[in-house]
């Protein structure tokens, strides 16, 4: 029997994860966190996602707790764009802020480092931990980074190519590669992919040219 790869699997995780309806609210109902209301059968879903990634899961959660993700969408060509259409507008880039909190007096208080910038299609992230999971020092480097089977000087292919966890990285689509990953790429796929997170996220229209400035400043 042929076992999935690990990319294949993430996928098929993160496709029914993501699946979850946000929970019912009603105007009375006071605001709280929306995975404790989550139907039973998703949790042992969560929990499998934790096991793949202990030590990525809980942190990019707290990031979107923490509204330290930002969600920067071009903007609107057309005025009065439905909501509907708005909703399901892919994002430009993610710029996430991690926040080193230390406990005084039950108040937190955080300091902010310079944002992070991630690409979702790409999947890549400026941070340096996700540096070190995508080019770690055991990769000979003289192994093929393309892929066997790449086609560099062939005609680019447009028609629209389903979404997989890892993006357009070929890492994952092996038996033996992991899907490189951190915090800050996780919690983008998060709230890009799971309407439950989707208002965590801050969310930011810019145009073209602030669009540049921002991805140069990083």
């Amino acid at each position: 029997m042929t076992l999935p790869t690990p990319g294949a699997v993430l996928t098929s995780l993160l496709n029914t994860i993501t699946s979850v309806p946000a929970p019912a609210t009603s105007p009375n109902t006071a605001p709280s966190n929306p995975l404790s209301r989550l139907p039973p059968a998703i949790r042992p879903l969560l929990a499998t996602l934790h096991v793949l990634y202990p030590t990525l899961l809980l942190p990019a959660l707290d990031l979107l707790d923490r509204s330290l993700v930002t969600r920067v969408l071009p903007e609107r060509a057309v005025q009065g764009e439905t909501a509907e259409t708005a909703e399901n507008e892919a994002a430009a880039f993610y710029l996430v802020r991690s926040a080193a909190a230390t406990s005084k007096r039950n108040a937190y208080a955080a300091t902010l480092s310079a944002p992070y910038i991630v690409h979702l299609d790409a999947w890549n992230c400026s941070c340096a931990n996700f540096a070190y999971e995508a080019f770690p020092s055991s990769v000979d480097g003289d192994e093929d980074i393309l892929g066997a089977g790449t086609d560099v000087d062939g005609p680019a292919h447009e028609e629209a190519v389903e979404w997989r966890f890892g993006g357009m990285s070929s890492d994952g689509r092996d038996s033996g590669a992991a899907v490189p990953c951190c915090k800050h790429l996780l919690a983008s796929l998060l709230a890009e992919r799971w309407k439950v997170l989707r208002s965590h996220a801050v969310e930011r229209r810019v145009s073209r040219t602030e669009m540049a400035g921002m991805v140069a400043e990083i």
